[in-house]
């Protein structure tokens, strides 16, 4: 099972932070799930490859989508504390 998931950002900024953001979840997935994260301007584009159960396949999908918005969520809360 494989999909591509591109996602939209404000900036290209905030897709470059995001990108890196999730890196370690990359690096970490077992070898039967395959994560490759790439950036092009203000996009994120995730390939999820699995060879296990439709369950993890799932689950892997869940589980990146709870980080990338974790760490907008970060960023937004950081940007917004900026002073003007």
């Amino acid at each position: 099972m494989k999909v591509t998931i591109n996602i939209r950002h404000q900036s290209a900024k905030i897709s470059k932070s995001i990108a890196k953001s999730i890196e370690p979840d990359n690096l970490l997935a077992p070898s039967t799930v395959r994560i490759k994260t790439k950036r092009w301007r203000n996009v994120t584009a995730t390939s999820i490859t699995c060879s296990r159960s439709l369950e993890t396949f799932i689950a892997t999908i869940d589980d990146l989508l709870l980080c990338m918005d974790a760490a907008r969520k970060t960023l937004e809360a950081i940007k917004d504390e900026e002073p003007a």
